[in-house]
Parts: C-alpha cells; sequence; structure tokens
C-alpha cells in the first residue's frame, strides 16, 4: 500500500498489525519489508505484543537484511542496517531479564552495554 502510494490502504495494514501483531511479525514476509515500513510498524503506539518480541522480531528483520546488502551478520552491522528503527524500539518496556534472554539481544547487549542501563530492573 505504501508503495502505490495507498495512504488509506496502508492506514486499515496498520490498523491490521495492531490487531494481529503476533501473527504479523512471524509471518514468512516480515523480514522482506523494507526499512520505511518496519519504522512505520515500530512507530505505533498500538501494537499488540510485549516489547521483546517486537524487539526479536526487529532483530530477525536486520539479520535479513546484513544477508540482502551482503554485510556480515554481526551487531555492528545489524546495528547499521536499522538506522533510525533501533531507536524506535522502547527499551525501557523490558526488563533486564528479557533483554538479556536470548542470544541476539546479548549480542546487542555485549557490542552496546550502555543500552541495559534502559531496561527497568524486575
Amino acid at each position: 500500500a505504501r508503495l502505490f502510494d495507498e495512504p488509506q490502504l496502508a492506514s486499515l495494514c496498520l490498523e491490521n498489525i495492531d490487531k494481529n501483531t503476533s501473527d504479523a511479525i512471524n509471518a514468512e514476509g516480515f523480514t522482506d519489508i523494507d526499512l520505511d515500513t518496519l519504522v512505520a510498524v515500530l512507530e505505533r503506539d498500538t501494537l499488540g505484543i510485549r516489547e521483546v518480541r517486537l524487539f526479536n522480531a526487529v532483530v530477525r528483520w536486520s539479520e535479513a537484511e546484513c544477508q540482502r546488502q551482503q554485510l556480515q551478520v554481526v551487531p555492528e552491522n545489524k546495528r547499521k542496517v536499522l538506522g533510525k528503527a533501533l531507536s524506535l524500539i522502547r527499551f525501557p518496556l523490558m526488563t533486564i531479564e528479557e533483554f538479556a534472554a536470548g542470544n541476539s539481544t546479548k549480542a546487542f547487549l555485549q557490542a552496546w552495554p550502555g543500552l541495559a542501563l534502559h531496561c527497568r530492573a524486575s
């Protein structure tokens, strides 16, 4: 919808993503969306999902984007391809335990130590 400049259709799509966030981020095509679409989704305050699950989906997207750009899939490149999208993750909504639970989040944490300060203590 965004590609064809159909704002009403794009709005309906985003509303559907709000209602079915888990299905949307787990869909096979989620990692194929472009950065602007990812940003449009992340800017929503109405997504029906825990932030840690959204973060994990964003990490998956960044890994796919690194491969599309033929970059090594390492934390530095994942952050690079995410650009402004990374700042849209609401880290304060995550507990430190949630943030540090997975391998991808640990890699982000190790490569960006100050980020843990933005997570809330449980």
